[in-house]
């Protein structure tokens, strides 16, 4: 119902809660499709409680929605979920009870990815490896982001069924001499060393770390000073291995992030036999499209040994719309609520 007015127009709050930031959006809840009626951003720092970002952005949207669709960063447990990189809990009762919605419901943020991919059209979608997709096969989802998401969309008699796991804790498997130091190097840190330590954004720095004191390749004076200055290095990195100027550290880190994430992009492809495709999401692969080749990781991607010749039959794409999880928590949503 929009505010303040007469109107019955059915909706339904989508939020892609985050371990950075949170996106909440508004869509009709009878009308399927990607287009929200109004969205909007909120940085999570300056927020004491997931409940004050659903306040503010209820005060500005202009609608009563009637029930709600969460994606969030966790693990989702009987309508309760405890974030994984920030200290707040989601309960879907105390939310229906604070904001009247009639039905809350809670999902991992890599299942609402999954929802998401039969509504991605020709531009949201990269192709790095065309392959050939095998029609109701499983597709698999690796998305690093402030977290390692990792999940799969199956297709069975006609219904799509998404889910995301956990699969980014699983440990860190290194294949050549350099990932093996890199391991060593970790665990003098901390012990399990797990791919999210690595391959999500937060893992870049200590691929930094790692590369300044293991290769030799001198720290550029101008990212030292720009990371000097920073709040999160993350991004200082990722431009650095940018640009015809790029950094040559920061560039060697870019390459073996690319490299790990496709060997575990592979590892994901073989465990689930994703012969339907494998989709890259996340907010950090948008940004190296056009200035950094994913070569490396189709090499790590496709190197599986016998199954070599398997994987290069997989198709790869980038999921460039970056609302991913949003519009896939409103199509979830609608979906199950429908249902009962």
């Amino acid at each position: 119902m929009v505010k303040g007015t007469g109107a019955t127009i059915a909706t339904l709050l989508a939020a892609d809660i985050g371990g950075t930031k949170s996106e909440l959006a508004i869509f009709s809840l009878n009308e399927a499709g990607s287009q929200s009626l109004i969205q909007r951003r909120y940085i999570n720092a300056d927020y004491a409680a997931v409940e004050e970002i659903f306040e503010r952005f209820l005060s500005e949207c202009g609608y009563l929605p009637q029930v709600a669709a969460i994606a969030m960063a966790g693990v989702v447990t009987g309508g309760r979920a405890a974030m994984t990189n920030l200290p707040w809990v989601i309960d879907s009762r105390l939310l229906e009870q604070r904001f009247g919605f009639r039905k809350v419901q809670l999902m991992n943020d890599l299942t609402a990815v999954s929802g998401s991919i039969p509504l991605l059209g020709p531009d949201d979608l990269l192709e790095i490896q065309k392959g050939k997709a095998s029609s109701g096969g499983i597709r698999g989802i690796v998305a690093p982001g402030t977290g390692l998401g990792e999940g799969m969309l199956l297709e069975m008699n006609g219904r799509l069924f998404a889910r995301g796991s956990e699969g980014g804790h699983t440990d860190f498997a290194p294949v050549d001499e350099e990932q093996l130091a890199l391991l060593a190097w970790m665990r003098r840190k901390k012990t399990p060393v797990s791919y999210e330590m690595l391959i999500a954004g937060p893992g870049i720095a200590n691929l930094y770390d790692f590369s300044r004191e293991h290769t030799g390749i001198p720290e550029s004076p101008q990212i030292v000073q720009a990371m000097s200055q920073a709040t999160d290095t993350i991004p200082v990195i990722v431009d650095g291995a940018m640009g015809r100027a790029a950094c040559p550290l920061c560039r060697h880190v870019i390459e073996l992030f690319l490299s790990i994430l496709g060997s575990e992009a592979g590892n994901l492809a073989l465990k689930l036999y994703a012969i339907g495709g494998m989709y890259l999401g996340g907010g950090v692969l948008p940004r190296l499209v056009g200035e950094v080749p994913f070569a490396g990781f189709l090499r790590a991607f496709n190197s599986k040994g016998a199954m070599s010749g398997l994987m290069g039959e997989i198709p790869v794409n980038l999921i460039l719309r970056l609302d991913a999880a949003l519009i896939g928590a409103a199509s979830i949503g609608r979906t199950q609520l429908q249902e009962g």
